[in-house]
């Protein structure tokens, strides 16, 4: 995602050249461009953006007080102290009263701001809520450098990249990064909820929590009184975030509940759809029967590429190395899907906070329980350690806060990254007034998706009593039978098995994909640990521990693989500058 990139000190090693080629790295899309923002003798800021977006002021100044912001905020008109102020003007106003940290607490966005005093010789750094905009920070050397995305800080001239040994086999077995860790040693992602200070006279940089998962306070509502209060937040959510001033604003439908919630409630906007699977897929079929309700135009995108493997490193790259390229589904597509729409309203965590997904992992659930290390590790192994569990920002009787601090923001968000780098993204279900509610419900209400399936048959009933659900065959049924029950769970352990077995159940073949003679072999020079750079950091052989069994039909390794596929290369383009981007073959 395009945002801020820059270093302060105050004596200033970083050129402003470096800077503005750090942020070039972050504009993959010709509807993006990067800029300057700032440059005396102590900050360089430049910054990449969409221009179709730049609808509003996003700087004021007073004195000697700058403020940019970077995202987009849903609750301006609440916060605003004046008619027509804009965040930046909020922010500004605020923290010359010493009233930030309360305005904080109440932002419902998506943003990274910088507040620069000159008179104090401080920068400040202030993080969304949960964390959404992602940002990454570097403190060294006399130094505080930042910017949108890892890669940045390789053209920022203090800084020499070292791959953490520890974060690789951790990404190995999990797909992705716990806590604040990133590849790189002295790199780490700014945490949700936070305002960091940077004080040029003694080079330190101290952080503070403006708002943690405490401030949940739980409400007594019956199942159905919950039920309507949900269905009635999500609708506001989702129109919220369906503005549009001169672009287009589309719906990603999947097979599943949350992209067909939010459609439902946008529908009458017209906005274009599309859904992407190999042939037969059942997300494209159910897909197809949701749009004929709405009344909207639809694509379906094939997945089956030619040279598919290749086409997915460019988004190795552009999720910095941080997300499994096996999930890279539509890679090769975003281009063509740019052509339709300017920002894609997302489905993003909504079975997790609404839903309860996250409750329950390989046959136990953990309801009204703060997260502890016997339930980390069950979640996450001996890597648990990686995250902090005595935070007080995890401080709710909840396990949701400490796995969407590092699942849901650390991976699905790495996936929603992946795609905004082309098409912007928003989350209506990460609305904080959404947020509250959910998390004020006992967790009984949210496991198995009580109260969400409830809410969705209450507000948008002809998207819901007879079209199914993808992955159980069935459609939602507020009091389930016997026999429906029944179904339900054969559906799932039929799909279960296909997984297992490699049956294509979804999107992608992968499974089979890898096994291509031409695909195996290619895969198979490119992990040699005679000549990969991944040897250097793990005592693994990913070709004989991952990939001959694959290939041979022992196991089904075809993420682990691609796990690795997924190191090697992140590794040769940091390195060796290979693989940066795909070039098609003729």
């Amino acid at each position: 995602m395009a945002g801020f990139v820059g270093a302060c000190s105050r004596a200033l090693s970083v050129t402003e050249a470096s800077v503005a080629r750090a942020a070039q790295m972050t504009v993959y899309s010709p509807k993006a461009t990067e800029a300057p923002v700032y440059s005396d003798r102590a900050l360089i800021v430049h910054r990449s953006f969409f221009g179709f977006l730049e609808t509003t002021r996003n700087h004021a100044q007073a004195g000697g007080l700058h403020v940019w912001v970077d995202g987009e905020i849903y609750n301006q008109s609440e916060l605003a102290t004046a008619p027509g102020e804009v965040f930046a003007d909020t922010l500004l106003q605020h923290y010359r009263d010493g009233r930030l940290e309360q305005l904080l607490a109440r932002v419902d966005g998506v943003y990274i701001a910088l507040l620069y005093d000159t008179d104090r010789r401080q920068l400040h750094i202030l993080v969304d809520r949960y964390g959404l905009r992602p940002f990454y920070l570097y403190h060294g050397q006399g130094h505080l450098l930042f910017g949108a995305e890892v890669k940045c800080f390789l053209e920022l001239e203090p800084f020499t990249p070292r791959i953490r040994r520890d974060v690789v086999d951790s990404f190995m077995h999990l797909e992705h990064f716990l806590g604040d860790t990133t590849w790189f040693e002295g790199v780490w992602v700014a945490a949700p909820s936070t305002w960091y200070t940077y004080s040029l006279d003694d080079d330190s940089l101290r952080q503070k929590r403006y708002w943690t998962w405490a401030a949940m306070k739980p409400r007594t509502l019956t199942l159905d009184e919950a039920a309507e209060e949900m269905g009635m937040l999500l609708d506001q959510a989702n129109k919220s975030r369906a503005i549009h001033d001169g672009y287009t604003v589309g719906v990603a439908l999947s097979g599943g509940m949350d992209s067909r919630a939010i459609l439902a409630a946008v529908h009458e906007q017209k906005p274009p759809t599309y859904t992407f699977g190999i042939e037969g897929s059942a997300d494209v079929a159910v897909a197809k029967q949701v749009v004929a309700v709405a009344g909207v135009t639809h694509v379906a995108y094939d997945t089956h590429v030619d040279h598919w493997l290749e086409q997915r490193f460019s988004g190795i790259w552009k999720t910095d190395g941080m997300f499994n390229v096996y999930h890279m589904h539509y890679s090769h597509l975003m281009d063509k899907i740019a052509a339709v729409m300017d920002v894609n309203l997302s489905g993003f965590l909504g079975d997790a906070v609404i839903g309860g997904t996250y409750l329950s992992k390989k046959g136990k659930t953990f309801l009204s329980q703060r997260i502890n290390p016997e339930v980390a590790r069950h979640y996450y192994g001996p890597y648990y350690t990686q995250c902090d569990l005595n935070d007080s920002f995890f401080d709710l009787d909840k396990v949701d806060p400490y796995l969407f601090y590092n699942r849901g923001r650390r991976m699905i968000g790495m996936g929603a990254e992946e795609a905004a780098k082309i098409i912007p993204q928003r989350v209506p279900f990460m609305d904080n007034k959404l947020m509250e509610l959910s998390y004020a419900l006992p967790d009984e209400y949210r496991v198995n998706s009580r109260v969400y399936y409830r809410a969705l048959l209450r507000k948008y009933p002809a998207f819901y009593k007879t079209i199914p659900n993808a992955s159980s065959g069935l459609p939602l049924m507020e009091h389930p039978t016997l026999a429906y029950t029944l179904r339900k769970k054969y559906n799932k352990l039929v799909y279960a098995v296909k997984y297992k077995l490699g049956i294509p159940t979804s999107y992608t073949d992968v499974y089979n994909w890898i096994k291509v003679p031409e695909t195996a072999a290619a895969i198979r020079r490119l992990l040699d640990p005679k000549t990969a750079l991944y040897a250097q950091y793990t005592s693994d052989n990913y070709v004989t521990k991952f990939l001959e069994p694959h290939v041979q039909g022992k196991h089904n390794y075809m993420k682990q693989v691609m796990g690795a596929v997924t190191v090697e290369i992140w590794l040769q383009q940091v390195f060796n500058k290979k693989y940066r981007r795909y070039e098609a073959k003729h």
